[in-house]
């Protein structure tokens, strides 16, 4: 008795298997974060901007650092969110403003200019 092991029906059986799987997921939208707002170079400014040309004192959360402080690269200004970012949430909020991972994020302490 001959084998069934004809390499076009094997071919044929695999495709119509893979087919099955049906289409790649669709990616999930990631979690919901405050839109961060543009750059603001002076000291006028009102809540909820995003400032720059400021070194921040990176002291972390737990000494008290409350301004969610962060450089997209290495050689950019530090900036800052004026607005309340929770906590656990700075590094996200700086990874959307720099639409990619930021160089550097911290809590840090000290007073806006």
């Amino acid at each position: 008795m001959k084998k069934p092991t004809n390499p076009l029906l094997l071919a044929l059986a695999s495709a119509m298997f893979l087919g099955a799987c049906g289409a790649p997921l669709e990616e999930t939208e990631a979690s919901t974060l405050p839109d961060p707002s543009p750059v603001v170079m002076t000291k006028d400014r009102v809540p909820g901007e995003v400032s720059a040309s400021w070194t921040a004192n990176c002291a972390g959360w737990a000494q008290g650092g409350r301004t969610c402080s962060w450089r997209c690269r290495s050689t950019s200004e530090w900036m800052w969110a004026t607005q309340t970012v929770g906590y656990g949430d700075c590094n996200a909020y700086a990874n959307n403003f720099c639409g990619r991972d930021a160089h550097a994020v911290c809590w840090s302490s000290n007073p806006h200019p």
